[in-house]
């Protein structure tokens, strides 16, 4: 971008980019953003009767293409330039044009700041690029949303430059397995992963003897004093495809064969899907209006998920052992429900033979709120409670800890947050919606609209979620980091600041390998794919433990020195427009 900033400022277009800044300044704003940039800048190609090449042609016009973000104070002018997807640069020229300089995004925010009579010198800075600076990340903006690719990959060029570490290391990974106390896979007579390659080929040639469609029940015995405990498969032909599978990941490791390997591993039996708002129900009730889409959506993908997690359970020859999956729904409790279901604490979902709603009430400190339909713009400071009394229901429901967590929008993956944290629980974010790009300037005017939507709170939620998260399911590349004139979701939480409380200089990593997009709609493709990326990162958690000891505690600093003092502040407006004070 240099190289275009400097052909402008050394040739006869200076002159032209001079006047548009001039015009844009006498429209009596400072900040101007894409749409109203590009709209500008025709128009003073129309008023100054500028060739048609010049719009797009000429390098004022490419760069005004490029540029997404003007600010005008009276001494110079700032620039946001988007070159590329993914990749946001500040420049901050002279008033007279005569220089022009990069900046970061702390001057640009210093810039925001100024622009709502709000300067802080010492105000409160996030940034979380440090805590992916050693995680692998992909290096190609075209490959951005598809990580589990990406893993599959880089697991399989690490097993092949280190091939003794890595088999070991995937021995580790796949003897811990267990379900409801009973070992899968592996058993101690296998105690290495050497000995695991060398036992692998005895399997082989045993179930070579068996006829292919011969069940498991039939020869378990027999794989049992070789080390192979159940959830290879149902049948003999099963079971040596998956032990094929794995033979071939050991002496010849290709992508292709690891994510065929783990979508057969039986990793995941117990899900809880969290839909926090409440009206979550299948008779007279399916959520209100604000929340109609999301109920609809997570009872489809309750029911396309048990039955995805049958079948694989039965596929791995695990259902003969009583093995079933089961899946939660998580929502609120409402006592007044207004004829509906929305205060029965356990309901089946039909058209599943085990997946339920479990509903769980908010803490009852205040009833005159808690016992009725809140806002999902309200729900903010009973969200930590409600989790601390799920986790209890949830233990006692599942007889156990789930192993997948899977929040829906951003007050729910908050929950899936702290309840994952606590039970060392894979976390999986779908966000549908940010609040951040569906409210222009809803960062800079927070304070204006903090009575009605407690943005603070919510964009705060969305930040400490999505670094949480292990995964985070989007339904399209655009909606992370957008197109060659939009800025995607998630990218808009690169930077942003809201004035007065806090700075975020940088807020998430649009090359980790966490965002994985799966094309919107539930069905059987959708939830297959779901738990495979389930499965790889809960492996991958594994196999590569990352030291994040240091980002969970910058974590949950976010959640009690920013997000508790905004949720505190609105439970105290609740009571106070109820008439119960402070």
């Amino acid at each position: 971008m240099y190289e275009l900033l400097q052909a402008v400022f050394n040739g006869d277009e200076k002159t032209f980019l001079h006047q548009f800044i001039y015009a844009l300044s006498s429209l009596d704003k400072r900040y101007f953003l894409k749409n109203e940039i590009l709209q500008a800048f025709a128009d003073y190609c129309h008023q100054s009767q500028k060739p048609a090449y010049f719009y797009y042609s000429s390098s004022v016009g490419k760069l005004i293409q490029y540029i997404h973000e003007i600010i005008i104070e009276e001494e110079s002018t700032w620039l946001v330039i988007r070159a590329k997807i993914a990749s946001q640069e500040v420049w901050k020229l002279t008033a007279d044009l005569s220089s022009f300089e990069q900046m970061t995004p702390q001057a640009l925010l210093d810039v925001s700041d100024r622009l709502v009579n709000c300067y802080q010198p010492h105000i409160f800075e996030i940034n979380f690029h440090p805590f992916y600076k050693s995680s692998p990340r992909i290096d190609d903006a075209r490959n951005i949303g598809q990580g589990l690719a990406f893993l599959n990959r880089y697991l399989c060029n690490q097993m092949l430059a280190e091939p003794k570490y890595w088999v070991e290391m995937l021995f580790q990974a796949l003897r811990g397995l267990q379900c409801n106390g009973i070992r899968l896979l592996l058993s101690d007579r296998i105690p290495s992963g050497i000995q695991l390659a060398k036992q692998i080929k005895l399997a082989l040639k045993f179930l070579s003897q068996r006829s292919p469609h011969e069940p498991y029940e039939k020869f378990h015995f027999n794989l049992q004093e070789l080390g192979f405990e159940p959830g290879w498969g149902n049948t003999a032909a099963r079971i040596s495809e998956t032990l094929e599978l794995l033979d071939r990941l050991i002496y010849s490791p290709e992508a292709g064969i690891l994510e065929t390997f783990l979508a057969r591993v039986p990793t995941i039996f117990r899900v809880v899907l969290i839909s926090i708002h409440g009206w979550v129900g299948q008779q007279d009730v399916l959520g209100r209006d604000e929340t109609l889409g999301q109920v609809i959506y997570v009872l489809e993908q309750a029911r396309s998920l048990e039955k995805e997690l049958r079948e694989q359970i039965k596929l791995a020859g695990l259902d003969q052992l009583g093995i079933k999956p089961h899946v939660i729904i998580l929502t609120r409790l409402i006592p007044n429900c207004e004829g509906t279901f929305s205060n029965l604490p356990l309901e089946k979902v039909q058209d599943t033979e085990n997946a339920w709603i479990l509903r769980v009430p908010f803490g009852e400190f205040n009833p005159e709120i808690t016992n009725n339909w809140i806002s999902k713009f309200d729900i903010w400071p009973y969200l930590e409670q409600f989790s601390i009394d799920a986790e209890r229901e949830l233990l006692a429901h599942l007889q156990g800890k789930p192993n997948l967590f899977i929040g829906n929008y951003s007050d729910s993956n908050l929950v899936a947050f702290l309840l994952s944290g606590w039970m060392k629980v894979t976390q999986c974010n779908i966000a549908h919606s940010l609040g951040n790009p569906k409210y222009i300037f809803s960062n800079l005017s927070w304070q204006d609209l903090e009575a009605q939507y407690n943005f603070s709170a919510q964009f705060t939620a969305d930040l400490i979620s999505m670094n949480a998260a292990d995964l985070i399911i989007t339904s399209s590349y655009q909606e992370i980091i957008g197109t060659p004139d939009t800025i995607g979701q998630y990218e808009s939480y690169k930077w942003f600041t809201i004035p007065h409380l806090y700075h975020l200089v940088d807020g998430i990593d649009l090359f980790s390998p966490k965002f994985n997009f799966v094309p919107p709609g539930v069905n059987e493709n959708h939830s297959n794919k779901l738990l495979l990326l389930a499965k790889m990162f809960s492996f991958w958690n594994f196999l590569v433990p990352e030291n994040n000891e240091v980002r969970d505690q910058y974590i949950e600093t976010l959640f009690h020195l920013i997000y508790k003092p905004r949720v505190e502040k609105i439970l105290k407006k609740h009571l106070r427009g109820l008439g119960i004070g402070d």
